[in-house]
């Protein structure tokens, strides 16, 4: 399936298609949010703010769709993102976010896998993999992969300069 055929068929404006995503031309159902995917996503988007990334040209927004390529139409969890890109658009922000995060409580494997790849292969900076279960944070950024746990900082010094936010801090209340 193209992203215009699953446009179609699920709706730009209807709040029905965020449920599900294109991804390579296959449609998958998103999982179900809970309790600690909420938890974490909202702490992402306060922690991100407070940070000063509201303040530079950059904005964190949860759960915006983005239009990646022909074949794959993806709302990652948290999206960091130009704010150029984000406010003066009509319909879905083409292309990747600079930085997707996916909270990862009971995706399947595969499927992220490939949300991952086409992140990347479409531009973006980095992709975060947010384990609330392990607290920890697997970022993917073009050719390598790091793992964070709670006593280290999120960070991205060659596009978020000065912004540093504490892992522990992302999985409070979970």
């Amino acid at each position: 399936m193209t992203a215009e055929d699953f446009l179609r068929v699920y709706g730009e404006d209807d709040d029905n298609f965020r449920r599900f995503e294109l991804i390579d031309g296959e449609v998958y159902e998103r999982t179900a949010p809970g309790s600690p995917h909420d938890v974490v996503k909202n702490n992402l988007k306060e922690l991100f703010d407070r940070s000063g990334l509201d303040r530079s040209v950059f904005r964190c927004w949860i759960e915006h769709t983005f239009r990646m390529a022909d074949l794959s139409v993806v709302t990652p969890d948290v999206a960091i993102a130009q704010t150029e890109r984000l406010l003066h658009r009509k319909g879905f922000t083409p292309g990747a976010p600079d930085i997707a995060f996916e909270v990862a409580v009971n995706d399947n494997p595969g499927v992220l896998q490939s949300k991952i790849t086409g992140y990347l292969g479409n531009g973006a900076h980095a992709v975060c993999c947010v384990y609330p279960e392990r607290k920890i944070i697997v970022i993917y950024t073009p050719g390598a992969w790091r793992e964070l746990t709670e006593t280290d900082a999120l960070e991205f010094p060659a596009l978020l300069p000065g912004i540093s936010i504490p892992v522990s801090a992302i999985f409070e209340g979970v």
